[in-house]
């Protein structure tokens, strides 16, 4: 039930609202025409392209209890033995651009494994030499999952954290390793 608003409490005087009135005389309710809303879009399915038998060969260098990588303090550093020592350097300074990036945000442990597994391969089919993977803040977990992960796979040649404008401390750029 609706309450009567009086006329002079809200600022209009009766003369205008006599006006109103007659103005709208004659004046009847739209039919309601049953348009239902429009549905939200579903969550995309995820790749199902690739065979489980490609998913455990791209998983195959990944090992969860294995923590060879620690970090000193905020920046993420690791060169792979062998390769030239400016490079994580000339990561750091943003020389390098690169050609793909991979969100983790709100992914599980396994989820965020497996894309990387993924992107990985990707790059090696497609002969890209620099990635980025923005593992976010937050808890942290992936921040110290990934480069285990990435000093785990024999393509990775040095990774370091990304310049500012691909997301500082919550992303990593990465160096592969490109075969012929």
């Amino acid at each position: 039930m609706q309450k009567k608003v009086n006329v002079t409490t809200a600022g209009i005087s009766a003369e205008d609202s006599q006006l109103f009135r007659q103005s709208i005389t004659g004046a009847r309710p739209m039919a309601q025409d049953k348009i239902p809303p429009v549905a939200a879009p579903r969550k995309l399915k995820r790749r199902t392209d690739v065979s489980s038998k490609q998913l455990g060969d791209n998983l195959f260098y990944f090992s969860d209890e294995f923590e060879g990588y620690i970090a000193n303090g905020p920046n993420l550093s690791w060169l792979s033995s062998g390769e030239d020592p400016h490079l994580p350097g000339r990561l750091r300074r943003g020389e390098f651009q690169p050609q793909v990036v991979l969100d983790l945000h709100g992914m599980t442990t396994l989820e965020a494994k497996t894309e990387l597994a993924g992107l990985l391969a990707y790059c090696h089919k497609q002969h890209l030499n620099c990635a980025c993977v923005v593992h976010g803040k937050g808890l942290g977990i992936l921040a110290k999952k990934v480069p285990n992960w990435l000093i785990q796979h024999p393509h990775v040649r040095a990774f370091h954290t990304a310049p500012k404008s691909w997301g500082k401390h919550g992303a990593v750029l990465l160096l592969l390793r490109l075969e012929e």
